[in-house]
């Protein structure tokens, strides 16, 4: 008995990060099928009392997804991967064009606008959260 209760106190917390995350309005930038790349969109609301800090993101649709962002150097607009995304207690992060966003690679099928992709962020206490981006213009 002892051991399930354990158990259940173990996969609830993997859990914790996740469900204090409010993803709104994620997109994916449509572009001709023959482009490797998309860039995806989304903003993230942490309603928890601690940081979220987001350590890698999955999808099937595609063979990697990174974030990264943008930033202007010597007048120079240019680009950085990010190791980690972190969401303080009560704030709320935009990736939005021009700024932090995800660089997903080789999507592995033809996306159109209205279509949908699956992606898992993962976070830096073992938990994770899917959710679906939607493909726009």
């Amino acid at each position: 008995m002892k051991f399930f209760l354990l158990l259940g106190l173990l996969i609830s917390s993997f859990s914790v990060s996740a469900d204090a995350l409010v993803i709104k309005d994620a997109w994916i930038k449509n572009l001709p099928p023959g482009i490797p790349m998309r860039a995806g969109y989304m903003e993230l609301e942490n309603n928890s009392e601690k940081s979220l800090i987001i350590v890698a993101i999955e999808s099937e649709v595609f063979t990697q997804v990174d974030m990264h962002e943008t930033y202007e150097k010597d007048g120079m607009m240019s680009m950085r991967p990010l190791a980690s995304l972190t969401i303080a207690a009560g704030t709320t992060v935009e990736l939005a064009p021009g700024g932090i966003h995800l660089m997903m690679m080789q999507p592995q099928k033809t996306l159109k606008p209205g279509d949908r992709a699956a992606i898992t962020l993962q976070f830096d206490d073992a938990s994770t959260q899917s959710l679906q981006m939607i493909v726009k213009k």
